[in-house]
């Protein structure tokens, strides 16, 4: 259930191998199954309702004529994230590249190993700081960088406080996620589907969860309940479980969520993070990411003589969207 990118650049061309190729190859975000768009410039989407109203018996000439729900317009409106590169030339001087590295006035040359090596830190900086910037940020936070738009979490509590239809299962404590509870936990979620949710096949969800939801299910699946249990497949217990569904649909491990949750979501003294255990259950083409990698076209490295330090601009633009508020369960809030 890989995800679907539209209007990429062209293989083999230098936005591609440069943003677009690290970008669709990291694991995290090819196990994202949600819709990612190519472009810099807002752009608006629209989502048509389905059309509920009853027939009626027709007695005579005529039509009985039904008024359709309108049109729900959304928008796309990225903001530009700054990943630029900069260090002291002194550091590659006395690095496994020093010996490679001219001196005098070729000072400052640059191998391809370093460019490579600079270009590839960028990217992988990139790819983990947008998945924490498209779950968490959030325009009224007090992060900087996470409040230029409002990420997964922030729009579908929105949706939840604005009654689009998104459901709210509630929270999860670590109580939930025991040997005795985790399959009442997940049963909860799943049931919390609205009706129209319900209507789409089980191949067509996924669930979203941090780390902790995700080694709570896997763990019940190798050992039960804690209690009596019939090991149909002891090599579980081995090698561990693999393909991990639940009703037919797959758990998708976000362990970065837990990671950006600990750097950038934590209350109290000492500090522990909020809301640690969450689930979105969703048909994943709902959701729509606006990413472009323009400003790694120009990724160039160079070196300033006056201040001895190597510079590498970069930067890309994104933004988050759902449509359907329906389709949407979330949990651990």
């Amino acid at each position: 259930m890989a995800n679907a990118v539209t209007t990429i650049a062209d293989n083999n061309s230098l936005a591609y191998e440069v943003f677009w190729k690290p970008l669709l190859n990291d694991p995290k975000i090819n196990a994202l199954p949600f819709d990612i768009i190519s472009g810099k410039i807002g752009k608006e989407l629209y989502f048509d309702s389905e059309f509920t109203d009853s027939p009626t018996i027709k007695a005579a000439c005529g039509w009985d004529y039904k008024c359709g729900t309108g049109i729900t317009k959304k928008a796309l409106d990225p903001v530009e994230l700054d990943f630029s590169f900069e260090q002291c030339y002194t550091v590659f001087l006395k690095s496994i590249f020093g010996d490679s590295l001219p001196d005098g006035l070729k000072k400052g040359e640059l191998t391809p190993e370093i460019i490579n090596r600079i270009i590839t830190k960028q990217s992988n900086a990139f790819n983990t700081n947008m998945l924490y910037a498209l779950f968490l940020s959030d325009t009224g936070g007090s992060t900087p960088w996470l409040a230029g738009i409002d990420g997964v979490f922030t729009k579908l509590l929105a949706g939840v406080a604005g009654n689009d239809g998104t459901v709210d299962a509630g929270a999860i404590s670590s109580g939930d996620l025991t040997l005795a509870n985790i399959e009442g936990t997940m049963y909860g979620i799943y049931t919390a589907q609205s009706d129209l949710m319900k209507t789409f096949d089980n191949g067509q969800k996924a669930f979203i969860v941090t780390q902790t939801v995700y080694e709570a299910w896997s763990r019940f699946l190798q050992v039960g309940n804690g209690s009596a249990w019939n090991y149909a497949n002891p090599s579980t217990i081995q090698n561990g479980v693999t393909g991990i569904t639940y009703q037919g649909i797959p758990l998708i491990n976000a362990n970065y969520i837990d990671r950006g949750l600990s750097l950038y979501a934590t209350a109290g003294s000492p500090p522990a993070v909020v809301d640690p255990n969450r689930v979105i259950l969703t048909v994943p083409t709902n959701h729509k990411i606006m990413i472009d990698g323009t400003g790694f076209e120009m990724v160039d490295p160079f070196y300033d003589r006056r201040k001895d330090m190597v510079y590498s601009p970069a930067s890309a633009m994104v933004d988050y969207q759902y449509g359907y508020g329906e389709l949407n369960v979330i949990a651990g809030f």
